[in-house]
């Protein structure tokens, strides 16, 4: 990779000559109406990006969300991304809103404010105000509105219909829960999936977790999450099968099957050997138990910190997650792969049942350097190239006028207590 040298002085840089000669007026007359420009082209791509999602144009084993399709290709963060979808999927039942921003008239910035708290009541007023404050009122006041509004909570609730039951499928072998919670307890039910889910699609170790994130709207995954962490972090008792995952394999016909539980296909069996927290049970002739595996990971612990130091997060192209961890034999471990950094990669525990389940497959390129391809034989790249003309969108947006984004405010303050209290008296109101 080339490095280019940048040599630094003192001086400032110098303004391009055509632009020290404009009359100032000129100056700020164009930049108004590129940022109208921008938001009206900003808002094409909302529009496209919400038709994309829910056409699921990015679904498949590779990604996780829009978001992440979006990060990946676009080249714009995780947070970013999620806000971009957020916003993108608020414009699609808010026309009103969606127009003005079209037309330059309104920013992302209040669009985005504003589609926190806008629905099809008030989305005529929220616009009138966008049109006519600047982009800090307008996000003090959505940011007041969300405080002002408070849940209310029924007491008359009846305490026999809460509670829960599972089961084993006997058609499939899959677990089926059927619960259902007091308010308060599934408040914190979703609470703990919302921070296992943090954590489970977490792409920087150093960084805050994204807070603006809501509560994940499959569950399963972050459930799973919550279960590995328990089982990762409390001691099983000695005489409580119940409390760990067994699988009993025997060698002879290769059947394996959990405890009290379903069979397993070979290759869930090979993902349930790359995991820490399963225990297996080899039975001889006559179901005789020879042996009883220890929880430990294959890899050595000097092996595991030289990988996690190698591949930092999940290796598959496009996730990056740093939280729930497999070390993965390229050639199974069960088939005889070595346990070294030359057949061993760090994956997200979603992309490795991925590719247990055959969605794409590892080649190992020698020098520890591996080659990822989808089913059918394609090669996944790490990094797809972004392009753009600006030409092209300067002529597709011309027609928006120079002060379309320029607010109707004439100086004054905003008092947000007074402010809030009239839209929602005036909203109560009318409903």
């Amino acid at each position: 990779m080339h490095v280019a040298v940048v040599r630094n002085t003192d001086q400032p840089a110098e303004p391009a000559v055509e632009d020290m000669e404009r009359p100032i007026e000129e100056l700020e007359s164009e930049i108004c109406a590129l940022s109208g420009q921008i938001a009206a082209a900003t808002a094409r791509y909302l529009l496209l990006l919400a038709d994309f999602d829910q056409r699921r144009g990015w679904a498949g084993w590779q990604l996780h969300s829009c978001s992440h399709w979006l990060s990946w290709k676009a080249g714009v963060s995780l947070h970013t991304a999620r806000e971009h979808v957020r916003v993108a999927r608020a414009l699609v039942s808010l026309p009103l809103i969606a127009e003005a921003f079209a037309h330059g008239r309104v920013s992302y910035s209040k669009v985005r404010a504003i589609t926190r708290v806008a629905d099809q009541k008030n989305e005529q007023t929220l616009l009138r105000l966008a049109l006519e404050a600047p982009a800090a009122h307008i996000d003090r006041l959505c940011r007041g509105l969300l405080a002002a509004r408070r849940p209310t909570k029924n007491n008359d609730l009846d305490e026999e219909r809460y509670g829960g039951r599972w089961r084993w499928d006997e058609d499939d072998g899959s677990l089926v829960i059927n619960a259902r919670l007091r308010p308060e307890d599934g408040a914190r039910f979703l609470a703990a999936l919302t921070r296992a889910e943090y954590e489970r699609t977490r792409t920087d170790p150093e960084l805050d977790v994204d807070a603006a994130a809501p509560a994940p709207r499959n569950i399963v995954p972050a459930l799973t999450a919550i279960a590995q962490m328990v089982c990762a972090g409390l001691e099983s008792p000695v005489a409580s099968p119940a409390a760990e995952v067994i699988v009993h394999v025997d060698p002879a016909t290769t059947h394996a099957h959990l405890d009290d539980g379903p069979g397993l296909d070979a290759e869930s069996l090979a993902e349930v050997l790359c995991d820490a927290t399963m225990r297996t049970v080899n039975h001889g002739a006559l179901g005789k138990t020879i042996s009883w595996s220890t929880t430990a990971r294959t890899p050595s612990r000097l092996q595991l910190r030289a990988l996690l130091m190698r591949d930092r997060c999940c290796v598959v192209p496009g996730c990056g997650r740093v939280r729930f961890l497999n070390a993965h034999h390229v050639h199974y471990h069960s088939r005889g792969g070595e346990t070294d950094l030359e057949n061993v990669v760090m994956m997200c525990s979603e992309h490795h049942r991925a590719l247990h389940d055959g969605y794409f497959t590892i080649t190992a390129r020698g020098d520890q350097q591996f080659a990822f391809r989808h089913s059918d034989g394609r090669e996944v790249l790490y990094a797809p190239a972004a392009s753009g003309d600006s030409e092209e969108f300067d002529d597709r947006y011309k027609l928006i006028e120079s002060d379309a984004i320029v607010p109707d405010w004439q100086g004054e303050g905003l008092d947000l207590s007074f402010a809030t209290d009239v839209l929602i008296r005036n909203w109560e109101r009318a409903a």
